[in-house]
């Protein structure tokens, strides 16, 4: 309910990055997405309705506001005259997406949905890569970067569980593999970069691997 308070229509709606309302950029979007569509699934009569409806409204909001850019990647988000920022394509906006999509597609059986997450996956896991196939981030330097990959991770199993892709599974093994036999410190701790070296060793870097 606080989060669809923020809806308005300043570049044909979606939510703010903050209540600040200076900026409208994608995680905050995909989030609200996977909650009220989530939210659609484990409720029932007129409350799953309102959230379906939300979830419907989200998606329809996002997939047309430019974000998702002709390489099937999404930018970080829009610039003041409601355009692609051309931003980085942080590895957990590709991911977060997959479960809200993943749960919309539950709650409405809409096919297209499925395409669409199966169409963004597949662009990460090939074009967000190093040459051995295994999962980078643009920097790591911050309190919330090092996460992401493991939060793309976490959705992209979410999709395998309903889309059960071979390079999906191969993927996620791959980059689990690497990060065992490249990024781990002298006391079992995972890095930032999973294709190493090991950098250092913190409690989003570890959730994320463990991811």
């Amino acid at each position: 309910t606080y989060m669809s308070g923020g809806w308005d229509s300043v570049c044909g709606g979606g939510l703010w990055w903050t209540t600040a309302k200076s900026y409208k950029n994608a995680i905050p979007n995909e989030l609200f997405l996977d909650v009220a569509a989530k939210l659609a699934n484990r409720t029932s009569g007129a409350a799953s309705a309102s959230y379906l409806a939300w979830a419907q409204k989200e998606w329809t909001w996002f997939s047309n506001s430019g974000m998702i850019n002709s390489s099937n990647l999404i930018n970080d988000g829009l610039t003041a005259s409601c355009a692609n920022n051309n931003g980085n394509t942080w590895t957990y906006n590709q991911g977060v997406i997959l479960s809200g999509l993943v749960e919309l597609h539950k709650a409405d059986q809409d096919p297209t949905l499925l395409s669409k997450a199966q169409a963004i996956a597949t662009a990460a896991i090939t074009k967000l890569v190093d040459t051995n196939g295994i999962l980078i981030e643009k920097t790591v330097t911050g309190g919330d970067a090092p996460q992401f990959k493991g939060i793309f991770t976490r959705n992209l199993m979410a999709l395998y569980q309903v889309v059960p892709m071979a390079e999906y599974k191969a993927f996620i093994d791959a980059n689990a593999n690497s990060i065992w036999a490249n990024d781990r410190g002298p006391n079992d701790e995972f890095g930032a970069s999973w294709q190493g070296p090991f950098d250092s060793g913190d409690a989003t870097r570890q959730s994320s691997a463990l991811d």
